[in-house]
């Protein structure tokens, strides 16, 4: 399992990180918090964090600009942009989106690389794990880890000269160098990752972005916690990659109610073995206007729905687990027991109102998240 932004920052926040803390412990911390949410980001922005410094790199076509602060930094503090919370256009007419995907799971030696997770109209998502690379919850319960994120484009959505980042405290982006994929032209960079807690301690992955197939390209990041991984290892990886039978992601729902010039623009399916979330669905007003934007937690002007099991005692969980649905005034942010289930909802941008995400809630028709053969097309 992977972390994202908004856990590292939120889990630095809510307490400075004593004075030996590690990068892996304030991670495995954002981790955690991932579990316990039921709300999921986008793989392909990676983020490094360690004692007291805010490390934040800027990666392919999703970077922006912004000053995240840390407590008594002791090494320069790289930059995180985050959008304006809220769009600044005028939104664009519902235009349906099929997340359908044909692209399969396959193995490269010790590496599990999908099923596909995520969906959206400008690409998909496989994660690759690790045999042995785990992440472990508050019970000590073990899951497999993602070590880091293929994303497919359709054709014409990724502009290859945007590959790359820029580098911090924690990590070194190596210079481009060029490579092939199946006899196409394929673009690779060296990430290291360290540590300024643990100077010996380092880890070098190849990340690399290759034509798939005309005009289309794909990408290789890696997430930090993961092995070390060579430039012939990825490029293996990368060469596999392949199709089958299409199939359709689904959700365990129906929506009662949405309000109008809304719709569905990610769609994420993960089996319960993996830890996560099993369904997260983000919504927007009207489509994206450009395909290739990374849908995540800092989208502008978004809900974001998850489905999870209900936590078990002991679990760390942030949201109500008493019966009907429960917000938390002024945050956007509702959720529902089901049964043995979870359902919670986050508003970003203030473009839902309390009363809209709370009848969003409240008219959810959930299936059995349990039984795969009762989930159901996206159809909003």
């Amino acid at each position: 399992m992977s972390y994202h932004i908004e856990d590292v920052l939120k889990s630095v926040a809510e307490a400075p990180p004593p004075p030996h803390t590690t990068t892996d412990d304030i991670i495995t911390r954002a981790r955690r918090r991932r579990a316990g949410r039921g709300v999921a980001m986008g793989g392909a922005l990676v983020a490094c964090v360690a004692v007291a410094v805010t490390v934040l790199p800027r990666l392919g076509p999703a970077g922006t600009d912004g000053t995240m602060p840390a407590a008594q930094p002791t090494a320069p503090m790289a930059s995180f942009s985050a959008p304006p919370a809220a769009p600044t256009g005028a939104p664009l007419p519902v235009e349906r989106i099929d997340f359908r995907t044909n692209l399969g799971a396959y193995r490269v030696g010790a590496f599990q690389i999908g099923p596909a997770t995520t969906v959206t109209e400008g690409y998909t998502e496989l994660p690759v794990y690790h045999d042995g690379s785990t992440w472990e919850n508050e019970l000590g319960e073990k899951f497999p880890l993602t070590v880091g994120t293929i994303t497919v484009y359709r054709e014409d959505v990724y502009d290859p000269s945007t590959f790359g980042g820029v580098g911090d405290a924690s990590l070194t982006i190596g210079d481009q160098y060029p490579a092939t994929v199946g006899g196409r032209d394929a673009i690779g960079r060296d990430w290291t990752y360290g540590s300024p807690v643990e100077a010996t301690k380092k880890q070098t992955v190849a990340a690399l972005a290759w034509q798939w197939a005309d005009n289309s390209w794909a990408t290789f990041l890696p997430s930090y916690g993961g092995p070390s991984m060579s430039r012939a290892q990825v490029a293996t990886i990368a060469a596999r990659l392949t199709t089958t039978a299409e199939r359709d992601l689904k959700v365990p729902y129906r929506l009662g109610y949405l309000p109008k010039g809304w719709q569905a623009v990610s769609v994420q399916q993960i089996e319960a073995k993996y830890g996560m979330s099993e369904s997260v669905v983000f919504l927007h007003q009207g489509p994206l206007t450009d395909p290739a934007t990374r849908v995540d937690a800092v989208l502008p002007g978004h809900l974001v729905i998850g489905v999870m099991r209900k936590p078990k005692p002991g679990e760390k969980n942030e949201h109500s687990t008493e019966p009907g649905v429960q917000c938390v005034p002024g945050q956007q942010t509702c959720s529902v027991i089901h049964g043995d289930y979870l359902v919670t909802f986050g508003g970003y941008g203030n473009v839902l109102s309390e009363s809209q995400i709370r009848q969003i809630a409240g008219e959810l028709d959930l299936r059995n998240p349990a039984d795969p053969s009762s989930w159901v097309k996206v159809d909003f």
